[in-house]
């Protein structure tokens, strides 16, 4: 990976700084935060506080408290860690319809699962302006904690768990609406083809690959594997306008833990209150990814750290999102299988991993993630009854 060196990290943000001082959005300075992968994102201190009631984008007053301090998102045509991996950077302006048009909150009766409040989007530079979430803290973090079996408690999980199956659930519903039926038509969100062929890149495009790397996993099972990657081929082909069932539709396209925040002062006995962020991958596709990508997500958490809660989180995030039909929750378990493979892609190899990433663990985690892949091609249910993804066929 080559990131940018810190002269061009100044220029960077001498140029954004110079562009939001003639916003109400100027800032005196930009703090780079370390959750940025593939775009560059900055804590702004705001030069003039916004007073309240504030004024969204999306025509909204939802604010009555004064802020600070916005987040600030800056996309380019290459990763943010990486100048010489290029990325399109119209997935900024997806984001930007996506935050202007999902729901701020979907209705529940015990949690509140919400998107950041959109200010401001600079479509010229890619430049987009977000509430900051004060005391914020993504998923990931609270499930890789060393505290994790000490914070998560059994009710915590599962209200965490449940309230984004729910929320999952409603954002499919509603984006299938025929309300919504210009989002599935547009080509910059429907198709959203840059993403979209990232998103198979780095999914389906490789997990044979990674399997081949660890030859006693992939055993004499690439023929079949071969077959569930020819199959995804065509559904990445797929189209929104092209026939299909309830199981497809607008999806978020990268549902895993880092992708939700929450307050890191977040009480247990309190109402869950989490943040959706990140829609630049949404694109039309079969919503088993949005499902499999979080429960495999989820499971990682449990293999490679122990933490219990991770299990609590995914029974209820199943039981959460609702009913599934069995073709569709077969689906589900082969992405789950892939998600699993393919967290040998998602960071450094394997040798550089912190000390509990063991060869061992590695292996044992791509076991179990082609035997998803296998039983669920193979719609073997009975398998799955007892297993972790039992609750995908009750």
């Amino acid at each position: 990976m080559t990131p940018l060196e810190q002269s061009e990290k100044d220029e960077l943000t001498a140029r954004i700084l110079h562009r939001l001082s003639k916003t109400p959005y100027a800032c005196h300075s930009l703090t780079q935060l370390t959750n940025g992968t593939t775009n560059f994102v900055f804590r702004g201190a705001l030069t003039q506080p916004l007073s309240p009631p504030l004024q969204f984008q999306d025509g909204i007053n939802q604010s009555t408290a004064a802020a600070s301090t916005v987040i600030v998102k800056h996309s380019t045509d290459f990763a943010a860690l990486n100048k010489d991996l290029p990325i399109d950077s119209s997935r900024s302006a997806v984001e930007e319809t996506m935050l202007s048009r999902v729901p701020i909150n979907f209705p529940y009766s015990d949690s509140t699962v919400k998107t950041p409040h959109l200010y401001l989007f600079d479509r010229e530079t890619n430049t987009q302006v977000l509430e900051d979430i004060p005391g914020a803290v993504d998923l990931k973090t609270v499930f890789m904690s060393p505290a994790a079996n000490v914070v998560l408690s059994k009710s915590f999980a599962t209200s965490i768990g449940r309230a984004l199956g729910s929320w999952l659930r409603s954002f499919h519903t509603w984006s299938s609406a025929a309300s919504q039926a210009d989002i599935q038509a547009d080509t910059g969100i429907g198709h959203n083809e840059p993403m979209r062929e990232l998103k198979y890149r780095i999914t389906y495009g490789s997990f044979i690959k990674v399997l081949e790397q660890f030859p006693d996993v992939l055993g004499d099972h690439k023929k079949t594997l071969e077959e569930v990657e020819a199959s995804a081929i065509n559904d990445f082909k797929k189209a929104a306008g092209d026939e299909q069932d309830e199981e497809w539709g607008i999806i978020h396209g990268d549902f895993w833990t880092g992708n939700v925040l929450l307050p890191e002062a977040q009480q247990p006995e309190k109402e869950t209150k989490l943040y959706i962020v990140d829609w630049e991958f949404t694109q039309f596709g079969c919503r088993a990814y949005d499902i499999g990508q979080m429960i495999g997500d989820l499971y990682e958490r449990k293999h490679f750290r122990d933490t219990e809660g991770a299990l609590w989180a995914i029974y209820a995030f199943i039981e959460g999102y609702g009913p599934l039909s069995e073709e569709m929750a077969f689906r589900v378990a082969i992405h789950t299988g892939v998600q699993l493979i393919t967290w040998v892609t998602r960071g450094s190899p394997l040798h550089m991993r912190p000390a509990w990433a063991t060869l061992e663990r590695a292996t044992a985690l791509l076991r179990l993630g082609t035997t998803f892949i296998l039983k669920g091609w193979e719609k073997d249910k009975e398998w799955f009854k007892s297993s972790v993804l039992t609750n995908l066929f009750v």
